[in-house]
């Protein structure tokens, strides 16, 4: 029973696990030791530009933080990129928090109750949101958008199969049927740090609110947090592993926060006040990732090339911090507002030619060096699910074949490399690997 790290490291669509080592405590000061020695002994300690982890104090605390005591033994300045994940995750957290109380115990109390009666459930007599009068109202002008969306996503592969439930739930809630039919998985684990499973369960409880007992309250807060899933959540959480698209994204996002006063003002403050804590990617450098993204009308990327000249008394920052007292004028303010001079460390940073920024943005995708150059940013990793994998490995192999700490961080590495070349238990991958 110890904590134990795991360490990833990612180059040009590549992911190599360093490994997962055990640490004394949870501190940043632990974690950054763990993760210094690891570098060193791979030899990258040079190469490493920015990193990618959840935003606990742990990790992004301004004096004992891993990241800020990290950037001190590299004796140079590093690009933050927490995970996009787990801020959306966080966001949805406080929504739910909001509509049905914040518990401090380890499991959702009315999720149990609802994994509790599945059995009790005639899982094919199933009511879609939509036939209830709020949610009809809330979510009617987004609805064949919001189809359309998950449509599209389910015809890539999803990295879990709880990526793809959410997105199969989200149809059937809608009125529409998945290309799969509907059939409704067993509520799975219902804990506080599972991720997306607060949105899964509030969709499938409300499918099933004539036959699981609520009470009026449990009902609209239920609905209430369904709304918000719809109309923003779904989109966020799966466009957030794109990197390009992470300024962008967050700026709108706090815009709609903003405006979604008009439907739920609660959900409103609360959304606006965690968002204001977490917009790492509108800094001058990690806003520079925009310039790649296709969404950005060509008008916006006009005035963000020519605010790359600008000074600004926010050059060196790794977080843009906003009052969420004056949130409000965010309203006002365009992708150029987060660029400056500063914001071309991000090209030298990932040697990325600038040559194309010379010429007009409506001539970009025409361009060889912006075609290679939105090949480096589409491989950056803003999510770190990735980890994941390392914490599922060492809980398989953690008391197998060896417990000597030095050859189980070997053992992990036989087993990735091996996963590496047989990706799958078919029988054609085995024989192309083989011949």
């Amino acid at each position: 029973n110890v904590d134990r790290l795991p360490i990833v490291v990612s180059c040009s669509g590549c992911d190599q696990l360093l490994g997962v080592p055990a640490l004394n405590t949870g501190t940043g000061i632990d974690q950054a030791d763990a993760i210094f020695h690891m570098l060193n002994d791979w030899c990258i300690t040079e190469n490493v530009q920015a990193f990618c982890c959840s935003t606990t104090a742990s990790n992004t605390g301004r004096r004992l933080g891993a990241c800020v005591l990290l950037e001190n033994y590299l004796e140079r300045n590093i690009l933050y990129l927490p995970c996009r994940h787990h801020i959306y995750e966080l966001v949805l957290k406080c929504v739910f928090d909001t509509k049905l109380c914040m518990t401090s115990g380890p499991d959702v109390p009315i999720f149990k109750r609802f994994q509790q009666y599945w059995g009790n459930l005639n899982t094919e007599k199933i009511e879609p949101g939509t036939i209830n009068e709020f949610i009809q109202k809330n979510v009617s002008d987004v609805r064949s958008d919001v189809i359309n969306f998950v449509v599209d996503y389910l015809q890539i592969k999803q990295p879990r199969e709880d990526y793809r439930e959410l997105l199969e739930l989200t149809i059937i809630f809608l009125g529409g049927v998945p290309s799969r039919g509907i059939s409704l998985r067993v509520p799975g684990a219902i804990h506080h740090a599972r991720w997306m499973a607060k949105a899964i369960y509030c969709l499938k409880i409300f499918l099933f609110r004539s036959q699981f007992r609520l009470t009026q309250k449990e009902e609209m807060s239920i609905a209430s947090v369904c709304v918000f899933i719809i109309q923003l959540y779904i989109k966020a959480w799966f466009v957030a592993p794109m990197a390009s698209r992470a300024p962008y994204q967050d700026l709108n996002i706090l815009k709609d926060l903003i405006r979604y006063q008009s439907i739920d003002k609660s959900i409103s403050e609360v959304t606006i006040k965690k968002m204001c804590g977490h917009l790492w990617y509108l800094s001058p450098e990690a806003a520079a990732l925009s310039f790649f993204d296709p969404h950005v009308p060509v008008d916006t990327k006009r005035k963000m090339i020519a605010a790359l000249n600008m000074d600004t008394e926010e050059d060196n920052i790794n977080r843009y911090v906003l009052n969420p007292k004056e949130s409000i004028g965010i309203l006002n303010k365009g992708l150029e507002n987060f660029i400056c001079v500063s914001s071309m460390q991000f090209f030298k940073r990932f040697k990325i030619n600038t040559d194309f920024l010379t010429t007009d943005p409506s001539k970009w995708n025409d361009d060889e060096h912006f075609k290679k150059s939105t090949a480096i940013v589409t491989n950056i990793n803003v999510v770190n699910d990735i980890a994941e994998r390392g914490v599922n490995l060492i809980e398989k192999y953690n008391t197998k074949i060896t417990n000597d700490e030095t050859q189980k961080q070997y053992l992990l590495q036989v087993v990735c490399d091996y996963r590496n070349k047989y990706p799958d238990s078919k029988k054609s991958t085995i024989l192309h690997k083989k011949f």
